[in-house]
């Protein structure tokens, strides 16, 4: 069966939904740091929201290549800086943010130094079974690339 690239992008971000908390890699000069970030899934972008006054943002402005994960699938991308949180162009994705992360949204939103931050995806592998043996499927968002690999032949 041939993949169909757009079916299984849906696929993926249908299985992770419309808001996880999800772990964020986040690295510069040679010192990595992971930690779960409340993050909302719009139109196959990630966004979450932080404070300027910490490390992942520190990170993020010095290396905007991030990685997150979710059970079987693993997700690299670009994370961009879009503004205060409490910016009107903001003002749709933070509805949605408050719909899923209220008393995040509650407590931290409206702080002077809290910003948006969305992650655009570059590549995806998402880990699975054929027959009991696995395999990955590989996306290549900016190139609409898909390939399926055998992990053990």
């Amino acid at each position: 069966m041939e993949l169909n690239f757009n079916n299984e992008l849906e696929k993926i971000f249908s299985q992770i939904g419309n808001s996880k908390e999800l772990p964020l890699a986040t690295s510069c000069k040679n010192y990595t740091t992971v930690r779960i970030v409340s993050c909302i899934i719009l139109n196959n972008k990630i966004y979450f929201q932080t404070g300027t006054d910490l490390l992942k943002y520190e990170q993020i402005l010095e290396n905007n290549n991030v990685a997150l994960c979710y059970i079987n699938i693993q997700i690299e991308g670009n994370a961009n800086i879009i503004g205060k949180t409490n910016k009107k162009n903001n003002n749709e994705i933070m509805e949605i943010y408050k719909k899923y992360f209220k008393n995040s949204y509650e407590t931290y939103s409206n702080l002077e130094n809290e910003v948006l931050i969305e992650i655009i995806p570059k590549k995806i592998i998402k880990w699975d079974y054929e027959n009991g043996k696995p395999y990955r499927i590989f996306l290549d968002i900016e190139n609409n690339n898909i390939r399926k690999e055998m992990y053990l032949n």
